[in-house]
């Protein structure tokens, strides 16, 4: 289907919610190329009709998160004298950002419509395990969370150019994570020094006092809180189980005061059926 106005989209919520389906089973534009690094679609009994009529086209990303075996993992990760990080470079982030690359390819050969990546929360883990294998530690430190930020801030950046080029919607779930953050009614701050023999002094900031809640995308570091303005449209996927024998999935599309939800679409209410079709009107 012709798409002349390709949308970037952000589907946030906790597993569970509905954020797969919405993806795969109501896009306006079909079919839905899935990058599956949770590795789930497949075996989604919802799925299977789109998987066998071709609306639904599954790549899957096999690397492990770290190569590593699992008792060198935990030695890396817990060994004082061992903090190195990973000890196998890690693939999964260079054979995801690899099978991006060839998006304009599986369009032509697929006419799909639009692409969804099947969790950034996952693929995060990924880039996370190749940044400690690189710079051979453990644990971030400032240098690492900044090179995640603007990784992230990169990766994204070809993802959305990539997507319009070919007139492709392009779809990216997200778990969510609770932060709190000084507001009015955080009373003062203590700045306190952790001593560690590998990294020397580093600095915590702890806030007193009630601070503001906000709910962002479980992509850790900064990046966490700016993926919605990378985004044309960003939506809140959860369940009302007020019901508890017949619960409702929801998805809402305007902010609700701790998430920066946003839709480009003249609509009449906050909340509707986890539906495209329902809200692109």
């Amino acid at each position: 289907m012709d798409n002349p106005s390709p949308k970037t989209i952000c589907l946030q919520g906790d597993p569970g919610v509905g954020k797969s389906r919405m993806s795969c089973l109501t896009a306006i534009h079909k079919p839905v190329y899935v990058m599956d690094i949770d590795r789930k679609l497949r075996s989604a009994a919802w799925a299977q009709a789109g998987l066998a009529s071709g609306d639904i086209i599954c790549w899957e990303l096999r690397e492990p998160v770290d190569d590593s075996n699992i008792r060198s993992r935990i030695l890396s990760l817990t060994t004082a004298i061992t903090q190195q990080g990973p000890t196998i470079r890690p693939k999964g982030f260079v054979a995801w950002s690899e099978q991006f690359y060839k998006i304009p390819e599986v369009a032509k050969e697929y006419k799909i419509g639009t692409v969804a990546v099947q969790s950034l929360t996952l693929l995060n883990e990924h880039m996370k395990s190749m940044i400690m294998f690189d710079a051979k530690r453990s644990k971030f430190t400032f240098d690492q969370w900044s090179a995640l930020k603007i990784g992230w801030m990169d990766t994204f950046s070809v993802m959305r150019d990539i997507c319009m080029e070919n007139n492709l919607d392009l779809i990216v779930e997200v778990h969510e994570r609770v932060v709190g953050e000084p507001g009015e009614k955080t009373t003062g701050v203590e700045i306190i020094e952790v001593a560690s023999k590998s990294e020397g002094i580093s600095t915590q900031r702890i806030y007193k006092g009630t601070q503001d809640i906000s709910i962002l995308a479980s992509i850790d570091g900064q990046f966490g809180s700016l993926i919605g303005a990378q985004t044309d449209e960003y939506y809140h996927l959860f369940v009302d189980a007020s019901d508890k024998d017949h619960p409702q999935w929801r998805c809402r599309v305007w902010p609700d005061g701790r998430r920066n939800l946003r839709t480009s679409f003249s609509v009449k209410q906050a909340v509707f059926a986890p539906d495209f079709r329902e809200i692109w009107k």
